[in-house]
């Protein structure tokens, strides 16, 4: 599990963030382009939130190796202002042109081909190099590629909040990523039909383990939100996230039943086990008004 529970000592309330040093293992300029862009970015608009393999690696979905491009969505409108704003704010290229310094005659003749904003486009592409020195001879050039989809306006319940040091990170539920991949393995139309069958192919013969990491991601939620209820004092928000968290056990028991059959009943022992120990590791922090789990 790439998340931890986490307590404010000063205020009692509690949030979930990723391990410390958990970018380690990520590819060298991937991380580069993570701590000096990404999560610059991130941080500065509430309105993004990271999908794509980055998002399921930072989850303990996959392994946190090597990433191309940063895929981005949306809970609002991107507006010209944003576009501006980021372009300018870390000099991005955005263009053909901009990247490489001229453009080729094909695509000066599109009649599609437009230089300034568009509203309406399908995603928004983001680049900038860098040079990395290898030694003192010899440079290379490292690259960062960020999409900015427009394709649908994400739902406040399909994101995940977890914190990466002092910023909050907005995570697509990792449902939206796989079900997008299985689109483009349905989807003949394309050149990566093949490339997403064989993923989702393999995903879907080891489907138990997404379904027993999602689920104790979402107990380490409900606990965050019961814990921090019961510091405020709101009785009713408690009982509405404990018959939510009811209504969801509930659920994937039946689910775990009709295709695996059998129950998650050994699962909820291990989470609860884990559960204990990370209380017993935190009797020292004293909350608000001696307010406990």
């Amino acid at each position: 599990m790439n998340i931890v529970y986490d307590i404010n000592p000063t205020t009692g309330m509690m949030k979930l963030k990723f391990k410390n040093n958990l970018l380690n293992s990520l590819e060298k300029d991937n991380k580069e382009a993570f701590d000096k862009y990404l999560l610059p970015l991130l941080a500065m608009n509430d309105k993004f939130v990271l999908t794509g393999s980055l998002s399921l690696k930072l989850l303990g979905f996959e392994p946190l190796d090597k990433v191309g491009d940063f895929d981005i969505g949306l809970t609002s409108a991107f507006t010209e202002e944003d576009f501006s704003t980021i372009k300018n704010f870390f000099g991005f290229f955005t263009s053909y042109g901009e990247k490489y310094g001229y453009e080729p005659e094909m695509l000066q003749l599109q009649v599609n081909h437009k230089k300034e904003f568009d509203p309406n486009a399908h995603l928004w592409q983001f680049g900038k190099h860098w040079d990395v020195n290898v030694d003192e001879n010899f440079n290379r050039l490292a690259e960062i590629k960020i999409d900015i989809f427009n394709d649908e306006i994400l739902r406040k319940k399909d994101i995940i909040e977890i914190w990466y040091d002092d910023f909050p990170i907005h995570l697509i539920h990792p449902s939206i990523t796989y079900s997008y991949r299985m689109r483009y393995a349905l989807d003949q139309r394309g050149s990566t039909t093949f490339k997403y069958w064989e993923c989702m192919n393999e995903f879907m013969k080891n489907a138990k383990e997404y379904y027993l990491k999602i689920r104790a991601i979402y107990k380490m939620i409900t606990r965050v939100h019961e814990h921090n209820a019961n510091i405020e004092g709101n009785k009713e928000k408690i009982t509405k996230i404990r018959i939510l968290a009811d209504k969801r056990n509930n659920n994937i028991e039946e689910f775990f039943e009709k295709v695996f059959n059998e129950t998650l009943d050994p699962f909820t022992l291990t989470m609860e086990k884990e559960h204990e120990n990370f209380i017993k590791q935190n009797q020292k922090v004293k909350l608000v008004n001696k307010v406990t789990l």
